[in-house]
């Protein structure tokens, strides 16, 4: 079937969840609210403070944003076994930033080109993506990463059919394919205990099976599972 948008939202006409981002994604966004769920906070006699490693209320503020390099990643959902799942990548290790971390496929806007290009993109060098099949339904809140200095602008998009993935071995160690449901259910509050500079910390993740993702891709898809709840 030739790719067109009215192909793509036929195809997840039943899917409540993706209709429930489609209508969110253009209200006013979570932002902050939902990021600050898996922001990493200090441990203070044992137990947990409010005290946030990352605050992401003052990290938003036009100050602190106005001087950042701008990138975008890609939520890019298909349907496969009437489910919906989306693709994840772990970093290699030979990365200066989030070595070995687990991240949306992205990276950062080149000269000329708006941030949705980047999106889709990024997407198609690292995993395989082409561009043309699939449909941006929006754009959720700019998420500020102090450690790189970017300001990450996620776009969510849709396939009609799983794509073809083809990895590129130097900016990709591994393709991690999640279910969406799965994502939401892991979204329980689990964290552990690190330690950041020699200090105690309470670190939350979403942990699906042998996954575990934290950071900024975590307050990522923290946002897009509050999109994914009705409003009503």
């Amino acid at each position: 079937m030739e790719f067109t948008p009215q192909n793509t939202q036929r195809t997840f006409k039943k899917l409540n969840l993706i209709e429930n981002i489609r209508n969110n994604i253009v209200r006013k966004l979570p932002g902050v609210k939902s990021w600050s769920r898996m922001a990493v906070k200090s441990i203070q006699n044992g137990s947990k403070s409010n005290d946030r490693i990352i605050d992401y209320q003052k990290l938003s503020s036009e100050e602190k944003v106005k001087n950042m390099k701008k990138a975008a990643v890609l939520v890019c959902f298909f349907k496969k076994n009437n489910e919906l799942f989306f693709p994840l990548i772990r970093r290699p290790m030979h990365e200066k930033n989030h070595p070995g971390q687990i991240a949306l496929p992205g990276g950062s806007m080149e000269k000329n080109e708006n941030l949705e290009t980047t999106a889709l993109r990024e997407a198609f060098e690292e995993v395989g993506i082409n561009p043309k099949s699939v449909n941006i339904i929006g754009r959720m809140t700019p998420l500020p990463v102090p450690v790189s200095k970017y300001l990450i602008y996620p776009f969510v998009g849709v396939t009609n059919t799983e794509p073809e993935w083809k990895l590129n071995d130097k900016e990709v160690d591994e393709l991690i394919i999640m279910s969406f449901n799965e994502l939401i259910n892991s979204d329980n509050g689990y964290s552990e205990k690190w330690e950041y500079k020699e200090n105690p910390i309470r670190v939350p993740i979403f942990k699906v099976s042998n996954v575990e993702i934290w950071g900024a891709t975590a307050a990522v898809l923290s946002e897009l599972i509050d999109l994914s709840k009705s409003s009503n």
